[in-house]
């Protein structure tokens, strides 16, 4: 698997700046050592274009990690497996995976042109429940990698199931701001574009915060799931209770039905970890006891 610190180009590209290198002296450094690599593919390689692929490319690898003084098999793990390059999922369309009217007419009004050149790395998302079995707010954290040069935005939208709670804002925290926000009140759904700092360059990551605060009334929901419309590597859930309000039961769910049963640790929280996420659905649903949220002492 690639590195989790970063993919080979932003390797490379980061190694090569630092050690001041130019793209020619580096292939003159090659040849000396045997091994021939163009000016235009070791461009290629920096930019994300392509990742050594040929027996001798491959060779060039160990003795760029050498010329850059990086760490022996620093360039080696972060290579793409050659199984997985050039390699793209079947994406479902927008309306397929959100096929509801309301979040529908949400989509629609943003921009969603990049949503399928962004390939999901990780979610984590944190959801705090509060002494009334309220939905005090959601803290997300993405990780995201694009697939191509250009991408300077992602979607995202949030949809509640308790009908007297209006639509939740949405506040950028790290690596976003805010764009255009769409809401369908009745419903209780918000979308909003999280901008990034900068256009990304195919192969480059990003991480962006932000958080989704509960209009008051706030909710009172029992379950928190995810749509997932591509592959992701890693999908951490978190759900807080209050002491004051603690579930009967709590599942894992996948695509709709329980598929474990989940039990609170010793602060009142429960999480669920998915890694090489699918498409479909995944989340928690939990059941609250028959009395209610305890009273306050």
């Amino acid at each position: 698997m690639a590195d989790a610190s970063g993919s080979f180009a932003e390797v490379l590209r980061t190694a090569i700046e630092v050690r001041g290198l130019g793209l020619e002296r580096i292939r003159e450094r090659l040849e000396t050592r045997g091994i021939t690599v163009s000016v235009a593919t070791l461009s290629y390689w920096q930019s994300g274009r392509s990742q050594p692929g040929r027996k001798q490319s491959l060779a060039a690898v160990s003795h760029l990690e050498e010329l850059l003084d990086l760490d022996r098999g620093r360039l080696q793990r972060a290579l793409t497996p050659p199984r997985q390059r050039g390699r793209r999922c079947r994406v479902a369309d927008l309306d397929t995976v959100w096929p509801e009217p309301p979040q529908t007419r949400v989509l629609r009004s943003l921009d969603t042109r990049w949503d399928a050149e962004l390939e999901r790395i990780s979610l984590h998302d944190v959801v705090t429940m509060g002494p009334d079995q309220s939905q005090v707010s959601v803290q997300v954290r993405q990780v995201l990698r694009a697939r191509s040069d250009g991408p300077d935005r992602r979607v995202v939208m949030h949809c509640l199931e308790d009908p007297r709670s209006g639509p939740p804002e949405i506040r950028a925290l790290r690596g976003c701001r805010l764009g255009s926000i769409a809401r369908d009140v009745t419903s209780g759904i918000v979308g909003c574009e999280l901008v990034f700092l900068a256009p990304l360059r195919r192969g480059q990551t990003v991480m962006v915060d932000y958080e989704v605060l509960s209009a008051v009334p706030r909710p009172h929901e029992v379950r928190h799931t995810r749509r997932l419309r591509l592959p992701m590597r890693q999908y951490l859930l978190e759900v807080r209770f209050d002491p004051a309000a603690l579930p009967a039961a709590a599942f894992h769910v996948r695509d709709g039905r329980d598929c474990q049963p989940l039990e609170l640790d010793a602060e009142h929280s429960l999480h669920v970890v998915d890694t090489d996420c699918t498409a479909g659905i995944t989340g928690v649903r939990w059941v609250w006891p028959e009395t209610g949220p305890a009273s306050p002492s």
